[in-house]
């Protein structure tokens, strides 16, 4: 049988940490959104929520550095990353996005757990 994803309880977990930081990225939109102006041209705004779900910044990174830098920054919490020009309407649609697609994930997981039964 093939594995499409892992469905394990640390994946859910993980879906529902994301979810919990999608809400903190969006209670700091306005303070990501003033953050945007001083960003450098072929860079991007990183802002990362820790696995505390605190709130610990944003960082400039340089377009080309995104594949490296984003996981770097993230660490075992969560970033998101937004170009120049998002206002806060765009930066709360993505962190509401975001939370609709883990919870969805999460509760998906829950229920193969729940046919799987007792491991």
């Amino acid at each position: 049988m093939a594995n499409h994803g892992d469905f394990s309880p640390q994946a859910r977990s993980a879906a529902q940490h994301k979810a919990r930081a999608a809400g903190v990225f969006s209670a700091h939109a306005e303070l990501i959104v003033a953050a945007l102006p001083d960003v450098p041209d072929d860079h991007v705004l990183v802002a990362v929520v820790d696995e505390a779900h605190e709130f610990t910044g944003t960082h400039h990174v340089a377009t080309a550095d995104i594949a490296a830098r984003v996981p770097e920054l993230e660490g075992t919490g969560c970033a998101m990353v937004f170009s120049t020009g998002a206002d806060v309407d765009e930066v709360r649609r993505r962190t509401d996005e975001m939370a609709t697609l883990a919870l969805r994930r999460a509760e998906m997981i829950t229920r193969i757990l729940t046919r799987r039964g007792p491991a």
